[in-house]
């Protein structure tokens, strides 16, 4: 009677002792893909965004935002540093004071953009700063160069392609967005502004040396490389990840306040930039409050071409590109 039961029972028990015996005497090779498992979901700077990534970028931001707000925890806490020479870290979330620490980085006026550009500028300041196609017909393609999403989840698309012209004689941008750049640094000076243009198309490994020498600069004031790396993707792109790196981002201040740091958003350029630049077509690209989203800190400096109708479009509804794309894309 017990002959059949016996039979069924038996396979199942041997089974279950050799899983046992078998992830016993594998114990720590598991305990390991465990930890580090573990230790990669919560370090990483970019871990939350890809988990996010099912349900949209912003549509657990609240979410986190919250936790954060009544978390402890800070991002980068780096103690003062006393020598003048190795004073890099600005403890008040704002980047770095001199980007020309890293390498030279050339600046341009409107004159010397209109003196780079030998062809007639005469009567395009009256093109129409506002889109042409009425917001109802408004539709937006995914295809379109000038919204290609790149970020730390989204590197450079291997097929994009594009062509550089010269601003100057030393800068270089997708050549699709130099006249809307003029026009707005001529709008800009007929407003009694001057802005000044830096650090506009950028190649791969120079991209890469900035990432790497920012590293380097942070574990000098005592930073673990896991912890510098982290700190550095909060301010730099990584390298195959940057705007700048397909000439459609540039960095804008004025020529009285060079310097890429947050207080050039109280400057009256930098108040002028974000009240009229998506007049133009630019946006700025990490704004304030939308951290959490873009994966970067705020840098009112930073603007980004995206076409007149878009650009509208996220400045009326507030939005960041993450989010447009979410909600248009």
């Amino acid at each position: 009677m017990l002959k059949y039961p016996c039979i069924v029972i038996l396979p199942v028990v041997l089974l279950i002792y050799y899983l046992c015996r078998y992830f016993v005497t594998n114990g720590k090779r598991y305990a390991s893909i465990a930890f580090v498992a573990i230790f990669f979901m919560s370090s990483c700077s970019f871990s939350f965004a890809v988990f996010a990534e099912r349900t949209g970028f912003t549509s657990v931001q609240e979410t986190y935002s919250a936790i954060v707000e009544d978390s402890d925890i800070s991002l980068a806490v780096v103690d003062p540093v006393t020598s003048e020479n190795n004073a890099l870290l600005d403890l008040e979330g704002e980047a770095f004071a001199a980007e020309q620490e890293d390498e030279e980085v050339e600046i341009y006026t409107l004159d010397d953009l209109l003196k780079s550009h030998d062809h007639d500028h005469e009567g395009i300041d009256d093109r129409e700063t506002e889109p042409a196609v009425s917001r109802e017909e408004l539709t937006f393609d995914s295809s379109d160069w000038r919204l290609v999403l790149i970020n730390k989840q989204h590197p450079i698309p291997e097929d994009y392609d594009f062509t550089l012209a010269a601003i100057t004689s030393g800068m270089r941008c997708d050549e699709r967005v130099i006249e809307d750049l003029l026009l707005m640094t001529k709008a800009a000076q007929k407003d009694g502004l001057h802005l000044a243009i830096r650090s506009p198309y950028r190649t791969s490994d120079r991209q890469e040396s900035n990432f790497n020498n920012r590293i380097k600069q942070y574990m000098r004031q005592g930073l673990s490389y896991m912890e510098a790396y982290k700190v550095t993707s909060q301010v730099i792109t990584v390298p195959g990840c940057s705007e700048h790196e397909v000439g459609l981002a540039l960095d804008i201040t004025s020529d009285s306040y060079l310097q890429l740091l947050q207080g050039f958003a109280e400057t009256a350029e930098g108040k002028w930039l974000e009240e009229h630049s998506y007049e133009y077509g630019f946006i700025l690209r990490y704004p304030s409050g939308k951290e959490y989203i873009t994966g970067i800190e705020y840098e009112p400096w930073h603007f980004r071409y995206v076409g007149r109708e878009a650009a509208a479009v996220m400045k009326e509804e507030n939005l960041c590109l993450e989010e447009f794309w979410d909600k248009y894309l």
